[in-house]
C-alpha cells in the first residue's frame, strides 16, 4: 500500500512525532504508471481544494508498506454507489480517484500504527529513490 505524505508531515514522521497511517491509500500495483510527481498529482487527485500540493510540484514522498491481514482497508462508496460514505475530495464515492488520465482504485484506512518495514520513497523527475525505512521503532536513512 502507499500514501502520499503531505510536505508538512515529512519531518514529523521522520522524528517519530507522527506514528500512524490514516486516510486515503492506494495499492502500489495500481500506481505503477504514476512514476513522476506530476503523474502522481493527477492520478491520485492531489489538486483538491485545501491541498498543499500543486501540479508543478518537483518532488513527492510516498509512505509504502505491506498490507497485513489485520489491517482494515475499506472501499469508500458514497450513497450513489449504495454506500454510506460522505467526504470531501479526494473522495469520489465510486471506489476510484476522479483522475481522467488514470484508473486508480481508492481505499481508506482508519488510523493504524506504521508497521515495521515501511518505507518512505522520494519521487522526482528522475524516478523513485529510497529515502528512509522504519525498523519498528525509528526511521533509518540509507548510508
Amino acid at each position: 500500500m502507499q500514501k502520499v505524505i503531505p510536505p508538512r508531515l515529512l519531518v514529523p514522521y521522520l522524528a517519530g512525532e507522527r506514528t500512524v497511517i490514516s486516510g486515503y491509500v492506494y495499492r502500489v500495483q495500481d500506481c505503477t504508471r504514476l512514476t513522476t510527481p506530476a503523474k502522481l498529482y493527477h492520478g491520485l487527485d492531489l489538486g483538491f481544494d485545501g491541498s498543499e500540493l500543486s501540479a508543478g510540484v518537483p518532488e513527492l514522498y510516498l509512505l509504502r508498506w505491506f498490507a497485513r491481514d489485520t489491517d482494515s482497508y475499506v472501499v469508500p462508496y458514497g450513497p450513489h454507489m449504495g454506500g454510506d460514505w460522505n467526504d470531501s475530495p479526494p473522495f469520489a464515492g465510486n471506489g476510484f480517484t476522479t483522475s481522467r488520465e488514470h484508473v486508480v482504485p481508492q481505499f481508506h484506512t482508519m488510523p493504524m500504527p506504521i508497521p515495521a518495514g515501511a518505507e518512505i520513497i522520494h519521487v522526482s523527475s528522475r524516478g523513485e529513490e529510497p529515502f528512509a525505512w522504519f525498523d519498528g521503532l525509528l526511521w533509518q536513512r540509507p548510508a
